[in-house]
């Protein structure tokens, strides 16, 4: 595509060089990704293929022209040599965003896109969505874990993907003439610009709590962040919103389109009644606005209650019918990582999960609580160069529901694990606590400690496949940690 074209996209720049004699053949924010022809956007606060994070993408113009780039986008000036059309951008994020979207042909516009955001029920929703919809539609997922098209998954690095990635993910699933795309939709990803270019049909609240304050600070900036995307929705949209969240009357207000309400109270227009949980998931009734149905789903916990409520929503808001409906939730929904059971034949179970917030440790732990086990053993941290304040409130509710408490490591980043801990450990009272700061000997511990009926929590990390250190990223799985500790212990 001609380089004038793409910028036709962008309405503040300084253009040097002629635009009009440059062919872009591919838009990247890495240098390690750039390949002859391609444009180079310089942004801030990116991760590379390799998971480290750069600060500042403008160091790395140099090599990505050394690479073969023919233009490069910034925000701060610096000279490139004559042959490199070089523009100057208020805003490189925003303005990486407009040209992916244009690079790419805006393929949003070719079928029906569905954002889901919150703190916390994302991906178990995302998924959730997707067992019920691929009964009768081609639909495909973006999110934490992977994206997915035809069955088939694949690696993604961010919730929300960068522009570049996101709209080649989208141009693939409108060019196989797909009906729906689902995806998770990260504060980080609204207020970076990934989804500039895109047009969404839906959009899904699920709940808010406290989560990235390191970046925006207050839960005002938070909420408003995730606002954004329901004023983006058109009279002809819709909006599901989780009317049980002290949230929810903001998200209604702030939106033009139909909406629906989803909850466990009177008020909601999708709810369960007559819930009961087991440790192999949970049974209610589902009563919608077309009329009432019996579920037997597997996923467990009143937190999955919410997150199939809000498929729910999604699903009659597109005129699914209830009984396409209960075949989706009753199906096996496999989400790696989310009260996912680790099962060797052993005396006590074992469960890894991703809760990373406070909101979400409560969730998981009150539901292992409630299970009756002889005892709770919590393996938690927290991550590095992150939202500090939420450490302390975090032991606190650890606390609250487990026997025992096992802090150690999770991606400590630049700090000092022992730092962490012990800011986690200021809110622990109540519980018997191991300082244990290798998470893999953390684990081992915890599998050792295990008496027949306990309820062992590895919480934090769930699908995650790396740990990110001070100086570099290890491979790490709490699922092959715990499978291991567990053979050792079996077979002595």
């Amino acid at each position: 595509m001609e380089l004038s074209i793409l910028l036709n996209q962008v309405p503040e720049k300084q253009i040097h060089g002629d635009p009009r004699s440059v062919e872009i053949r591919g838009v990247a924010y890495d240098p390690l990704r750039v390949q002859p022809g391609f444009i180079y956007v310089a942004i801030s606060i990116y991760t590379q293929l390799d998971k480290i994070e750069i600060p500042d993408g403008h160091a790395g113009v140099d090599a990505a022209i050394d690479r073969g780039a023919v233009a490069v986008m910034l925000e701060k000036d610096q000279p490139v040599p004559p042959h490199v059309v070089k523009v100057l951008v208020p805003d490189s994020r925003q303005a990486l965003g407009q040209i992916s979207a244009r690079f790419y042909q805006f393929p949003s516009n070719s079928l029906d896109l569905i954002a889901v955001t919150g703190t916390n029920g994302k991906t178990t929703t995302t998924h959730i969505v997707e067992s019920i919809f691929i009964q009768k539609y081609k639909i495909g997922l973006i999110g934490t874990l992977y994206y997915k098209m035809n069955g088939v998954i694949h690696k993604s690095k961010d919730t929300t993907p960068e522009p570049p990635d996101l709209q080649e993910i989208l141009r693939k699933m409108a060019d196989e003439k797909y009906d729906y795309c689902i995806m998770e939709t990260s504060s980080h990803g609204i207020e970076f610009h990934r989804l500039t270019g895109c047009t969404f049909k839906t959009a899904v609240f699920t709940n808010l709590t406290q989560d990235h304050l390191d970046f925006h600070k207050t839960m005002e900036n938070y909420l408003n962040a995730k606002l954004k995307l329901f004023r983006w929705l058109t009279p002809a949209d819709h909006a599901i919103v989780n009317i049980d969240d002290p949230a929810g009357e903001k998200f209604l207000a702030a939106t033009r389109a139909r909406t629906l309400t989803y909850g466990l109270s009177e008020r909601a227009q999708v709810r369960a009644t007559q819930i009961h949980y087991h440790i192999n998931g949970t049974d209610y009734t589902l009563v919608t606005p077309g009329g009432e149905i019996t579920i037997h789903t597997k996923l467990v916990g009143r937190f999955n209650v919410y997150n199939a409520l809000a498929a729910v929503g999604v699903a009659l808001s597109h005129g699914l019918d209830l009984q396409t409906i209960r075949s989706g939730l009753e199906a096996r929904i496999w989400v790696s990582g989310r009260f996912e059971l680790v099962e060797k034949g052993q005396p006590f179970a074992v469960v890894v999960d991703y809760a990373h917030t406070p909101d979400g440790v409560e969730n998981v732990l009150s539901l292992a609580k409630s299970l009756n086990p002889k005892r709770v053993i919590t393996v938690f941290g927290c991550g590095g160069d992150r939202d500090k304040e939420k450490r302390p409130i975090m032991g606190e509710t650890a606390a609250k529901y487990s026997d025992e408490i096992i802090l150690t490591s999770d991606n400590p980043r630049t700090e000092e694990p022992l730092q962490i801990i012990e800011e986690i450990a200021a809110g622990c009272s109540g519980a018997s606590l191991h300082r244990v700061p290798d998470r893999g000997e953390a684990i081992r511990y915890a599998v050792k400690m295990a008496q027949p009926g306990d309820m062992v929590m590895l919480l934090g990390k769930g699908h995650e496949t790396t740990q990110t250190l001070r100086d570099r990223t290890i491979e790490f799985n709490d699922r092959t940690q715990a499978e291991k500790a567990l053979d050792e212990l079996l077979s002595l």
